[in-house]
């Protein structure tokens, strides 16, 4: 059986070292904690539960700082975590049984999915020890990675799953920390595609207009990467939309669509759109929706995960619904519960709907009122059921009210 050493790169990681080790534990034979200047107790703690410590002074390079860690280690493979991720225990058994067959000299390196919302993306997660150094190494000083793997001679295992599960008040620290590398890199001369491409990711996550403005154009002008180039016109929908800039963010997606129509992101992001600004026509939004649906996660890029998972099935659940068609809502909605939708509970409300039943919950005597009364004026009913939608009402609620509607028509003629 082959051994194997984890190997973490950690600063003030206290409230989440113990969990990640304690994960470890499950697979690992020697755990090597490269602390770079914590002040905390992550140190202590780590030490706690069996880890060897190094100590490494930060120069603002992630790169710099994991090729330390690589090298403290000792066993035949290195697997690196970050100090917040998380791995279930499921998924710690299958990384044991690696070890047990799967890692042998004919393999170089294995990928595993990486979780971290809303993203999933394949990451160089285990690597041979005895190519560390002469073959393989960290490189780009903030989202690194590992380089000079062949992956004609790496396994990619889709059954296993790590989690990024930052403590809730870390995200914002770490953009603001990333993007300050980010910025000194560019400026210090980096012009390749990978260095442009995490500049304009980190300007547009970060909702910095001004220095977007200045990067986007030098990004969109060098970079030829259809994979780059996709993410960051899907990113700049989002950024567009922050600033209430509609016409460029949906320009952006067509021109995502145009770059990489096997992607679903764009398609979903653009039916999302259409089925809040269009209301009264959520047959706009069914074709992007009924496309987004049929891809599958690819195996390249930073994927968003929920375009590939109940996101547009959730969201074509409530375009079938509006249109009235409640056999393909509930479809919908069956789909979406095969992932780990948002709203379960109103989904699996709307799947297990019996339409033949008579004996609905109605609405609250006001808002049925309101109901017919906007029916009355003109509105249309795709949007007063968005709007009811919006309010949380029940699907059985809404097709109650749709009924009652129609039997007062009924009595009137």
């Amino acid at each position: 059986m082959a051994s194997l050493s984890l190997a973490m790169i950690v600063k003030n990681e206290g409230e989440t070292i113990e969990r990640v080790l304690g994960c470890a534990r499950a697979f690992a034979d020697e755990m090597v904690v490269v602390d770079t200047g914590s002040t905390d107790d992550t140190v202590a703690k780590a030490l706690a539960m069996g880890a060897v410590v190094r100590h490494f002074q930060w120069v603002d390079d992630f790169a710099a700082a994991r090729n330390f860690a690589f090298a403290q280690c000792t066993q035949d493979w290195v697997m690196w975590l970050d100090g917040d991720d998380l791995v279930a225990p499921e998924h710690q058994q299958r990384i044991a049984a690696l070890k047990a067959g799967a890692l042998d000299s004919g393999l170089e390196a294995v990928y595993l999915r990486y979780q971290y919302p809303p993203f999933m993306q394949w990451r160089e997660r285990i690597v041979r020890r005895d190519l560390w150094g002469s073959k393989f190494q960290w490189r780009e000083p903030v989202h690194e990675c590992i380089h000079g793997i062949d992956n004609a001679r790496a396994r990619f295992c889709d059954d296993i799953v790590v989690q990024h599960d930052p403590p809730a008040d870390r995200l914002g620290k770490k953009s603001g920390r990333n993007i300050a590398i980010l910025r000194k890199h560019v400026a210090g001369g980096a012009r390749d595609e990978r260095s442009l491409y995490l500049y304009a990711v980190e300007c547009l996550h970060s909702l910095l207009k001004d220095e977007a403005q200045q990067v986007l154009p030098m990004f969109l002008a060098t970079v030829t990467s259809k994979e780059y180039r996709y993410e960051v016109l899907c990113k700049q929908f989002d950024f567009h939309m922050h600033y209430q800039e509609p016409v460029p963010a949906v320009a952006a997606l067509a021109e995502a669509i145009a770059c990489d129509p096997a992607r679903a992101e764009a398609y979903y992001k653009l039916g999302r759109h259409q089925l809040k600004v269009r209301p009264e026509h959520p047959q706009d939004a069914v074709a992007l929706l009924s496309v987004a649906g049929m891809m599958t996660l690819p195996a390249y890029g930073t994927p968003e995960a929920e375009a590939y998972a109940h996101g547009p099935w959730d969201a074509l659940a409530s375009a079938y619904l509006r249109l009235e068609q409640f056999a393909q809502a509930q479809a919908a909605a069956q789909r979406a519960l095969q992932f780990q939708p948002s709203r379960a509970a109103w989904l699996r409300a709307l799947a297990t709907c019996r339409l033949q039943d008579t004996s609905f919950e109605p609405l609250p005597p006001s808002w049925q009122e309101w109901f017919s009364s906007n029916l009355g004026r003109g509105v249309p009913r795709p949007a007063l059921i968005g709007q009811l939608e919006a309010q949380s009402f029940t699907p059985a609620q809404i097709i109650t009210a749709l009924r009652s509607v129609e039997q007062a028509g009924q009595a009137q003629r």
